[in-house]
């Protein structure tokens, strides 16, 4: 499972926006330093997918609201709950991630950790999403 490595699910607003704020400042950082200006992809992904992300969190309420992002240590949790329980990635998948990292100019920037058993990307040290495996007992 992938997911976004930020907690976008508070009702508090101010707590949503904070994070928000942190999470998509470093996410712009990593974007202006890895596509060119006048990338078409990076302007679909700017004016589709970030701006709806954005809006969203920081925007609506309730019901409204559909991104509700988490960190790891919450869905271990929830399907801890159910009865699944996390397999633990090899080593090789963080070197392999490494290494496909180098392959590009601003591959220095990115951030490869594991936290437990999960793979935790980001950028400039900043988490961005992890990465996990799950299995039920």
């Amino acid at each position: 499972m992938t997911e976004v490595e930020a907690n976008h699910n508070s009702k508090s607003f101010v707590k949503r926006f904070t994070e928000a704020l942190f999470y998509f400042s470093v996410f712009f950082d990593c974007v202006e330093e890895s596509m060119e200006g006048d990338d078409p992809n990076r302007r679909v992904l700017e004016s589709l997918f970030l701006r709806y992300g954005i809006r969203d969190i920081v925007a609506a309420d309730g019901e409204k609201r559909k991104i509700r992002s988490v960190k790891i240590e919450v869905w271990r949790a929830f399907f801890g709950r159910f009865g699944m329980v996390e397999e633990e990635l090899s080593m090789s998948s963080l070197y392999q991630a490494e290494l496909v990292a180098k392959k590009f100019s601003s591959g220095n920037s990115c951030t490869f950790h594991m936290d437990g058993s999960s793979l935790l990307t980001g950028w400039k040290g900043t988490p961005l999403s992890s990465l996990s495996v799950w299995k039920f007992l």
